[in-house]
């Protein structure tokens, strides 16, 4: 399981649009209409999404699916 200081980093040129991706994970990822490649839709995927995201990773042919500490926290959903 990941915390909320981890988010998804893509390397895009690398992408073989397989779409894999989006088949495990569709909230967190999507495929560009014109060249196939991954779209991130959630940087920081919910925690009932980690799973998925996860199994997106290994899943990935060309291994441009990665977790990154975030350079910033996450907002609290109960902050001001």
């Amino acid at each position: 399981m990941r915390d909320s200081s981890m988010q998804v980093e893509t390397e895009i040129e690398r992408c073989v649009a397989s779409g894999m991706c989006t088949l495990l994970a569709p909230r967190v990822f999507d495929q560009d209409e014109a060249t196939g490649q991954v779209v991130v839709l959630a940087e920081r995927p919910a925690e009932e999404q980690w799973e998925a995201v996860d199994e997106a990773v290994r899943s990935c042919p060309a291994q441009v699916i990665r977790f990154e500490e975030a350079a910033e926290p996450a907002e609290r959903a109960d902050a001001p």
